[in-house]
């Protein structure tokens, strides 16, 4: 169901004229197979720009940009991605025995089980965020802390504090988090089938079908 509710948003239609005998042939939709629970696509256009879909469960993420043909293998190309997922909205220090972590969003499935390891001079410690997001470390002097979140595992981050005294920190999810970039994403073209890697999920060896 999802599949079709999403190919007439993200997709459309396309016009075969004026572009390369190439471009044709290989233009269309490849969805991912093989893969429970996912639904997944490229869809090829032949004035050599790409649209890109992932939903799982609740959650869908989007990308976009141009591919070439370059020996037997598709490149794909979009926008930059900017420099950082979260954004901090209020680093302060409180007179407590803990460092805290609170992540915020109007999305409550975005700030539950964000793994935060914690980087200090005795070693590291992991901790993953509740369902109200937050994560609390012993206190002691940081080095670093870095943020990986099971929806966009493909943002990871890393924040270092300029202020060492301040304890508590509160971060927010940029707006852009949900779309998927591509630089120089490579995948293996033969005849209606696409394989390698995934944007998203973790491994090789994905196939994507042609659908006409």
């Amino acid at each position: 169901m999802a599949k079709i509710l999403l190919l007439p948003l993200l997709f459309g239609s396309f016009c075969l004229s004026g572009y390369s005998q190439d471009s044709k042939e290989i233009s269309g939709i490849y969805f991912l197979r093989d893969v429970k629970d996912v639904s997944s696509a490229f869809n090829l256009k032949p004035n050599y720009t790409f649209t890109f879909f992932y939903t799982a469960g609740s959650l869908t993420r989007t990308g976009s940009g141009r591919w070439t043909l370059e020996n037997n293998t598709i490149v794909f190309t979009g926008r930059p991605q900017p420099p950082r997922p979260f954004k901090l909205f209020q680093g302060r220090k409180v007179n407590d025995s803990f460092i805290t972590i609170q992540f915020s969003d109007e999305n409550p499935d975005y700030i539950k089980d964000i793994q935060c390891i914690l980087f200090t001079a005795r070693g590291r410690q992991r901790i993953f965020t509740n369902k109200d997001g937050i994560a609390k470390f012993t206190k002691q002097e940081i080095d670093s802390i870095q943020f990986s979140t099971p929806l966009f595992p493909d943002k990871p981050y890393t924040f270092i504090p300029l202020n060492k005294i301040q304890n508590s920190f509160e971060f927010e999810f940029e707006k852009w988090i949900p779309e998927v970039f591509f630089n120089e994403f490579v995948l293996a073209y033969s005849g209606n089938t696409l394989t390698g890697r995934h944007p998203v999920l973790q491994g090789n060896g994905f196939r994507y079908i042609k659908e006409n």
